[in-house]
C-alpha cells in the first residue's frame, strides 16, 4: 500500500506521509509550512498536513480511483493518441509539486 493509499479516509496527515504522496524530502515539507506554503496544524508537539490539502497538490482527486473496464481503458488509450494527448503530458506531479512548494 503506497502513502496515498494510506491516507484514504483521513482528515489529517503526518509530515513524513504528507512529504511521501509529494514527492519531496520531509524536511522540505516543514520548511514550507514554516513558510506557510503549506496548511498544517499543531498536535502536541507534531505537525499534521490536512489530506485534502496533499490531494488537490498531489491530483489525487477521487482516490482511490474506480478501476475502469479494459475495454474502456483501450478507447480511452486510442482517442488521447489522435488528440496527441500523450505527447502533450510533460514533467509529472513531482515537478509540479516541488515547483509549487519552491515558489517556481
Amino acid at each position: 500500500m503506497n502513502a496515498a493509499e494510506r491516507l484514504h479516509g483521513r482528515w489529517f496527515a503526518t509530515v513524513t506521509e504528507a512529504a511521501e504522496v509529494l514527492h519531496v524530502d520531509r524536511r522540505t515539507v516543514c520548511r514550507a509550512i514554516d513558510r506557510g506554503e503549506i496548511p498544517a496544524v499543531r498536535v502536541g508537539q507534531q505537525l499534521r498536513v490536512p489530506v485534502a490539502w496533499i490531494r488537490e497538490r498531489a491530483m489525487l482527486e477521487g482516490w482511490p480511483p474506480t478501476p475502469a473496464a479494459p475495454h474502456e481503458v483501450q478507447e480511452e488509450t486510442e482517442e488521447a493518441a489522435l488528440n496527441g494527448a500523450a505527447s502533450a503530458v510533460s514533467g509529472g506531479v513531482s515537478g509540479t509539486v516541488l515547483n509549487f512548494i519552491n515558489g517556481s
